[in-house]
């Protein structure tokens, strides 16, 4: 009967630790999803502002329009989006 009530004791608290460590990765995933809208929303501002390369091609401002483009490519590759499942199956 003590290694009943020990095992639900366990479990339950299992439960509820692993019910709160999903909840903080939900936050976090949203987190980077925010951000990752932020950057594609910044990089697509920027290739409007500039439409014929000048700013991009230069040496200054060419380094951050570079970042941005990493910094996009490495959000993009942390989630699989709908259409990356949809080709896997």
């Amino acid at each position: 009967m003590i290694l009943l009530i020990t095992c639900l004791s366990l479990n339950l608290f299992l439960f509820i630790l692993l019910y709160f460590a999903l909840k903080r990765i939900n936050q976090y995933e949203d987190l980077i999803t925010q951000f990752q809208q932020i950057i594609s929303f910044s990089t697509e501002k920027m290739k409007e502002v500039d439409s014929k390369g000048h700013y991009e091609s230069d040496d200054e401002t060419g380094f951050f329009f570079e970042q941005l483009k990493q910094l996009q490519l490495l959000l993009d590759n942390i989630f699989e989006s709908e259409g990356d499942i949809n080709a896997k199956n």
